[in-house]
């Protein structure tokens, strides 16, 4: 049975000072469940831990029974310093699952994050051994944001999902199924396209949770995850 859960605006230190972020626990269960981190698109065109795509994600996994922990990167909201220009936010990622981790007394961990959010969550994923899957939204693999792309991933230690819609003009349908395509043989990962729906999934923030739970629950079967 799962227990009404409640959302907690925390502070913790990051690399430059201050994080910002929000967090709920997860159902109370033996063991427990992995904590997920959710990374927010690019701060410097107004992405927060606010965003409804962040919060969709949120929702599922929190429906799940896991805990969350949403947060703003340096320079977004409270949190403290300036934009980086990429590179930098891993950092504040590493300094955000450290707390997750502590909140939760696991170091096993999920990690979600969309757009410039997936790129800054995939680094920290490959970083990392004790990540257990990986959920990345809205993935600007066309390489038109600030001509970042997804060469560097080149293993796939951990289960992955990505969700797209397929009129993102920052990763077609073509640039996702070839992304797919070239990790298959690497390790477990799926892909989910939401139809008629633009990179922020406007007007389909349904249809993008189905795709979640549907995406979720293939990689998940059969303990797949571990």
């Amino acid at each position: 049975m799962t227990q009404a859960r409640k959302v907690e605006t925390v502070l913790f230190s990051g690399p430059v000072g201050v994080l910002e972020g929000l967090w709920s626990d997860g159902t109370v269960a033996e063991p427990v469940l992995p904590a997920a981190v959710i990374c927010h698109p690019h701060p410097a065109h107004h992405g927060s831990m606010h965003n409804k795509v962040v919060h969709t994600v949120y929702r599922a996994l929190e429906a799940r029974g896991h805990p969350t922990l949403r947060f703003n990167f340096r320079g977004v909201g409270k949190s403290e310093g300036k934009y980086s220009g990429w590179d930098g936010e891993i950092g504040d990622l590493e300094a955000a699952a450290a707390y997750a981790r502590g909140r939760v007394g696991s170091r096993a961990l999920w990690v979600a994050g969309f757009s410039f959010g997936s790129w800054i969550g995939l680094n920290f994923a490959l970083r990392d051994p004790d990540v257990e899957l990986m959920i990345g939204l809205g993935l600007p693999a066309s390489g038109n944001v600030d001509g970042r792309q997804f060469e560097f991933l080149d293993q796939l230690p951990w289960p992955f999902l990505m969700v797209q819609g397929d009129h993102d003009k920052y990763g077609t349908v073509a640039d996702m199924t070839a992304l797919r395509d070239r990790l298959a043989p690497l390790g477990r990962v799926e892909l989910r396209v939401v139809a008629h729906a633009d990179h922020f999934f406007t007007g389909k923030i349904e249809p993008l949770r189905e795709a979640l739970n549907d995406g979720i629950r293939a990689l998940t079967s059969s303990d797949a995850s571990r």
